[in-house]
């Protein structure tokens, strides 16, 4: 149970530590997140998805739907947190040292290249752990690397966007 006194502290502490409750610190991936949760490409990734779930699994386009929409569910539901946390993560371990060695700041070309191969891997292992969870297909090293081809797309496409047309955060 969260005591009282504990909220009173944490909202003093907002008010002793400015920089870090106004998170003012972005990255590449915190960026492409805007486009990747966006309308657009969230439509684009179900299309492509379905047609490659039928295709991978050769299955109905009934259960090709299913498949495409709970696991994009999973993966967008988990995703949204874990391309960013793990863009920063990058940012603060190889893409620093990366920076450090060839003098570049955050948002150069290494980092955003990094941005969709990430988010596809991680939006690729979340929709087959879900497909292996719920229909019990065996996961196999091809499954996962033509998955992550596709999201890798979906993402680069959301990334490039991004990249043409920065949004205000």
């Amino acid at each position: 149970m969260i005591k009282r006194r504990n909220i009173v502290l944490l909202l003093l502490s907002c008010l002793v530590f400015p920089a870090v409750t106004y998170a003012n610190m972005v990255w590449p991936a915190l960026y492409a997140e805007t486009k990747i949760s966006s309308i657009p490409i969230i439509l684009l990734s179900l299309i492509l998805e379905f047609i490659f779930f039928k295709w991978l699994f050769q299955i109905n386009i009934k259960k090709a739907i299913y498949y495409t929409v709970i696991a994009n569910i999973a993966s967008g539901t988990l995703g949204y947190f874990l391309r960013p946390i793990l863009g920063l993560a990058y940012e603060l371990t190889l893409g620093g040292i990366l920076d450090r060695l060839f003098r570049l700041s955050t948002f150069n070309p290494i980092g955003w290249f990094v941005v969709p191969l990430i988010g596809g891997a991680i939006n690729a292992l979340l929709e087959l752990l879900t497909i292996r969870s719920i229909w019990k297909h065996k996961i196999n090293k091809r499954n996962y690397f033509l998955t992550w081809v596709v999201n890798f797309v979906t993402v680069g496409i959301a990334t490039v966007w991004v990249i043409l047309q920065k949004p205000d955060i």
